[in-house]
């Protein structure tokens, strides 16, 4: 079932890459990000994000990793979640991208002593529109492929500040009732 949806996912990358966008795809993103589930304890923790464009057709390598922390009693649950994948970008106007990312997701929990990994697959339909030459909406769709797979929405605002420098907030839900905030900080290369 996996490897299905993931050819599927492939096959969906493939027109995307016809042309690359006005948009600047080569960044680190720093963010700092608060997730609230509907029970239990809120996580929070700082993320890096990478993306480098691989091919003039507007393919990118994606990478990140995350270190979130749940205060529970007794103990804090720790979770270190990494992922890697390629990004398809198309240009749709001179303000308008749509993408798709395809991605491998590796979390691992350390709680109370005991480590758990989960690994699995991520794929996001997405969309960057410039409101004005200095703001950037950002809105995306995904699915995660893991052992409880779920649906997610996310909008966002990023400030373009400099040619290099970009600051913004973020809003994710899913479907088990996560709702996750973030402050992003991006540098263009």
């Amino acid at each position: 079932m996996k490897l299905t949806a993931l050819s599927l996912a492939c096959l969906l990358l493939l027109p995307l890459t016809a042309w690359a966008g006005n948009f600047n795809y080569d960044y680190a993103e720093l963010y700092f990000q608060h997730s609230t589930p509907q029970v239990g304890e809120s996580s929070k923790g700082p993320t890096l994000d990478l993306s480098y464009t691989m091919t003039s057709m507007g393919v990118q390598l994606l990478a990140g990793y995350a270190s979130l922390d749940t205060p529970a009693t007794p103990t804090e649950i720790n979770n270190h979640n990494y992922w890697l994948g390629l990004r398809g970008e198309n240009s749709f106007g001179d303000s308008t991208d749509f993408y798709t990312d395809i991605l491998y997701l590796n979390d691992q929990t350390n709680a109370h002593g005991n480590t758990s990994t989960t690994d699995g697959y991520r794929l996001v339909l997405g969309l960057r529109q410039q409101i004005i030459p200095q703001l950037e909406f950002d809105g995306s769709l995904a699915h995660d492929y893991l052992a409880q797979s779920n649906n997610e929405a996310a909008i966002g605002l990023l400030f373009n500040a400099t040619s290099y420098l970009a600051v913004g907030i973020s809003y994710a839900h899913d479907s088990l009732h996560n709702n996750t905030s973030m402050l992003r900080l991006r540098v263009y290369y």
